[in-house]
């Protein structure tokens, strides 16, 4: 049955889950959201298992009607969501009514909401995922969808489970769990096999340095801007990489890759950010400023461990 229909997509709306893992051997990124720590948030407060879809609104601008009356949660940045042309807030569940219209604004803090209904959205698997990867043309609502693996105007959301409406649950994120998206970002970086290569000169530039993250960025990289780092040489033969993995191209402008990063890279790797990091950073803004400082691979394990066992992932 169907439960939102789109009005407007906004600048970009898809439908992601936890992404396609263990098919990097064919290819395939992985996909997901960018900020795992919002999604999460959005499926705990509904009762979720982790693995229910959402749709990721990434700058806003989007309006929803319901169809019939269906409780949500909404976490992520602050993109004025709006419930009927009146604001509602943020990081907890609302309930809708049928003929109700769910809207979003321009951000204003952060970059990126994540909307989860009871039981997840309903779209056909792909290698054992809807995420969307726009760049491989898969995920998302595939053939009945009007904008190819995007959301698009008119899609008609329709829901996996039978009771999309539930009045019991009123729930929101405790404010100590709440991130604040600044202007500013430290990146703990766990340094790869590669980062010895680089000279001394090399590596003092690299953690002395604030870097600006660059408008030419996307779900696959994020370009950094400022100081260059000097490659140890020209490139490398292509190898697995990993999200999160610090490239330096010959340029000398690292490139950060997120979600929908390829899955063999050439260019040499300066370390890889911590997991619960780029959370963050899939919420910074084009022009925020970033600095990297270097992390026991340990200790961002233990972080990162921890943050699966409270959302058993």
């Amino acid at each position: 049955m169907v439960t939102l229909e789109v009005i407007d997509p906004g600048m970009l709306v898809q439908l992601q889950d936890l992404g396609r893992e263990g098919m990097g051997y064919q290819g395939l990124a992985q996909g997901g959201p960018m900020d795992l720590h919002a999604y999460c948030w959005a499926n705990y407060l509904l009762g979720n298992s982790m693995s229910c879809s959402q749709l990721e609104i990434t700058g806003g601008q989007a309006k929803f009607l319901a169809h019939r009356a269906v409780t949500l949660a909404v976490t992520g940045a602050d993109l004025g969501v709006r419930v009927n042309n009146q604001p509602v807030g943020g990081w907890k569940t609302i309930h809708l009514n049928k003929g109700d219209m769910l809207s979003f604004l321009f951000p204003r803090k952060g970059l990126r909401v994540y909307l989860a209904i009871p039981g997840g959205f309903s779209a056909q698997e792909v290698f054992g995922s809807v995420a969307t990867v726009s760049r491989d043309g898969i995920g998302g609502l595939g053939a009945n969808n009007s904008a190819g693996c995007l959301i698009g105007r008119g899609d008609c959301l329709k829901s996996i489970s039978d009771q999309v409406f539930r009045p019991e649950i009123n729930r929101m994120v405790p404010a100590c769990f709440i991130p604040e998206y600044g202007l500013e970002l430290r990146l703990n970086l766990i340094e790869s096999y590669q980062a010895s290569a680089f000279s001394e000169e090399s590596r003092k530039r690299f953690y002395d340095s604030n870097f600006t993250l660059s408008s030419n960025s996307d779900r696959m990289g994020y370009r950094l801007d400022g100081a260059v780092i000097k490659p140890p040489f020209s490139g490398v033969i292509s190898e697995g990489i990993a999200l999160g993995a610090v490239q330096v191209p010959e340029n000398g402008q690292p490139i950060i890759l997120m979600r929908d990063h390829q899955t063999l890279g050439g260019y040499p790797k300066f370390g890889c950010v911590a997991q619960l990091d780029l959370n963050k950073l899939a919420q910074a803004m084009p022009g925020t400023s970033i600095r990297f400082q270097l992390v026991s691979l340990e200790t961002a394990g233990k972080s990162l461990k921890s943050f699966y066992a409270f959302f058993n992932l």
